[in-house]
């Protein structure tokens, strides 16, 4: 699987110069950046409907059931081991110091603005209540740090979710329940037009709380935690519910925002000069469809850009044309048959066209009529004809690690439709439901459904609207399969529990899997990397073996940029946006 490629050249449309130049009339000019504050009242813009955020309409499920450790979890960490005599497993300094070395400044060029586009409007200044890229990765929510932060670079092996420290100098595990956080109070609070007082333990333990605690979908992400306790010397503890190998996962989350207690207190929100980040970044400029932040020049490593436009273009055909002719320098490619240059692959486990099997009624109770399904179906020719190309195989759940997701060797052992066909013995009629989420998972179905028939099943594609998609999933009669995305998560865990447990809120198929349910209790509480991917790996095949659900085709996001851009090693994984620290315009 191919991760990510650069070319030499991209392509500028030309002769629709003059249109894009009135479309884009949102504020912004052909101007030297200036750091001088422009800052408008903020009022809120409808949201453009994104098919993730559009099903289901409910909050990402909290892990059901709430899992107690079966046995004593095996606290190793990912990073290495400290000595014997150490009452602690921590993140040692050697680690740290190679994360040093790996951010440390490059020989780039400074200065500059880089121009980026956002999909979506987002609905309020307070980053807690926000919950889409719009605001957290692609606006002005990058004036805020994090606990944690997940790693990019030239090394970083895509996808993954693999964490360091951001405002945090270290971190230790007390016990499989309990993590000690030094916090780096040399972080300022900076809002656009002045310096504040330094992060300290407080204001942590105060986001972490207000998440916790807020009627927000951003609350179900931390789940696991009980309790948050200040400690002396810049330290706060968390406490867990039960060991869960993805609470570092929540913490890097590029929307778990940490904020200036007293600024929340004394401004709420209000006026968008009043905004206090502790990043490297301050914003500068928001008006209604665009803003932009600046460079502080105080961080630990300064970035080179001096600022960072975001302009809201809800139109894909507007997008391209403001890449085409110059004016955003990063472009999410939209169509693949644009006559656009690919510069970036980014795989995107956890999003795209899934399959999934009611174990509960006939036929596909029977474990050979669902193995024989699974078989004669071809994710190959779904890739090709319905993804461009752009897709892969997975078993639809969101990864940590490249190695978590199937190499194509097991997972085509379990997928033979060019071998002889097993035909049935009479013709099984077959109800598949689905809804309309767009031509590529409209034609998937349809290319699903002819390979079933050629073995003898006989299909009926049953269309219902999306509200109906999701309440039909939870009545066993109504359906033998469903075709369509996956259900909504941002970590392992929060798809493997619900969705796959025998007891998860969300088991759609129906199954009882005693083997299974172990495997996942087994993995959300191992907190040692290779162990935790070799379980990953085992429910990996006996998904394959028992055939409840997978996902032939999982979705890849194509990128292109300007070739002056530098330095550009994203991780997108979990709303992630530090790359645009380390970036340079060669211009």
């Amino acid at each position: 699987m191919v991760n990510k490629f650069h070319k030499d050249k991209f392509l500028v449309s030309k002769g629709i110069v003059g249109i894009i130049l009135i479309i884009l009339s949102f504020g912004c000019s052909n101007e030297s950046y200036q750091s001088k504050s422009e800052l408008t009242p903020f009022q809120t813009q409808p949201t453009v409907q994104k098919l993730a955020s559009s099903f289901p309409q409910e909050k990402e499920a909290r892990p059901t059931p709430h899992l107690e450790a079966t046995a004593s979890p095996n606290t190793q960490y990912i990073t290495p081991i400290p000595s014997n005599n150490s009452p602690f497993i921590k993140s040692p300094p050697t680690i740290n110091h190679l994360q040093n070395a790996m951010n440390a400044p490059l020989s780039g060029k400074k200065g500059g603005t880089l121009k980026l586009a956002s999909k979506d409007y987002f609905q309020s200044l307070d980053p807690h209540q926000n919950y889409s890229a719009a605001f957290s990765t692609w606006g002005i929510g990058i004036i805020y740090q994090r606990l944690l932060k997940f790693s990019s670079g030239p090394n970083i092996s895509l996808p993954s979710k693999a964490t360091e420290c951001e405002i945090c100098k270290s971190w230790e595990m007390l016990d499989s329940k309990t993590f000690m956080f030094e916090i780096d109070t040399e972080n300022i609070w900076k809002t656009s037009s002045s310096n504040l007082s330094n992060i300290s333990a407080v204001d942590v333990k105060f986001s972490l709380d207000r998440q916790i605690h807020m009627e927000s979908q951003n609350s179900n992400r931390f789940h696991m935690i009980r309790s948050v306790e200040i400690k002396p010397e810049n330290h706060i503890q968390i406490n867990l519910h039960a060991p869960d190998a993805d609470l570092f996962i929540a913490l890097a989350d590029g929307r778990s925002k940490l904020l200036s207690k007293s600024n929340v207190e004394n401004y709420q929100f209000i006026d968008p000069a009043n905004l206090a980040g502790s990043g490297p970044w301050k914003l500068s400029k928001l008006k209604d469809s665009y803003s932009s932040v600046e460079n502080t020049y105080s961080a630990p490593n300064i970035p080179y850009l001096d600022a960072i436009e975001f302009h809201i273009l809800p139109d894909s055909q507007t997008r391209l044309s403001a890449y085409s002719v110059g004016l955003i320098d990063v472009y999410n490619i939209d169509d693949p048959s644009s006559n656009v240059d690919i510069t970036f692959i980014e795989p995107n486990p956890g999003q795209g066209f899934e399959i999934a099997f009611n174990t509960g009624i006939p036929p596909f109770n029977d474990d050979h009529l669902r193995s024989l399904a699974r078989a004669t179906i071809d994710p190959d020719e779904i890739i090709r004809r319905a993804w461009s190309g752009n897709a892969f195989f997975s078993l639809g759940f969101s990864t940590n690690d490249a190695s978590w997701i199937p190499e194509d060797s097991i997972w085509k052992s379990h997928f033979f439709p060019f071998k002889k066909r097993e035909h049935l013995n009479k013709t099984i009629p077959i109800n598949i439901t689905v809804s309309h989420f767009g031509p590529q998972f409209t034609k998937s179905v349809e290319i699903v459904a002819d390979q079933l028939e050629l073995i003898g099943f006989d299909p009926l594609i049953n269309y219902v609207n999306r509200r109906e998609y999701t309440k039909v999933t939870r009545n066993q009669d109504d359906f033998h399969a469903l075709m369509g995305p996956t259900f909504p998560h941002s970590s392992t865990n929060g798809y493997v529990i619900p969705v796959l447990h025998s007891k998860g809120l969300w088991n759609t198929t129906n199954h009882v899997d005693v083997k299974l349910d172990e495997l996942i209790e087994a993995q959300s509480q191992e907190y040692f990397s290779p162990k935790r991917s070799k379980i990953i790996k085992e429910i990996n095949t006996h998904l394959l073996e028992k055939s409840y659900r997978f996902m032939p085709a999982t979705q890849e996001n194509l990128w292109a940029w300007t070739q002056d851009l530098e330095n550009m090693y994203p991780n997108f994984s979990g709303f992630e946006y530090t790359h645009w620290e380390k970036v340079w315009l060669d211009r």
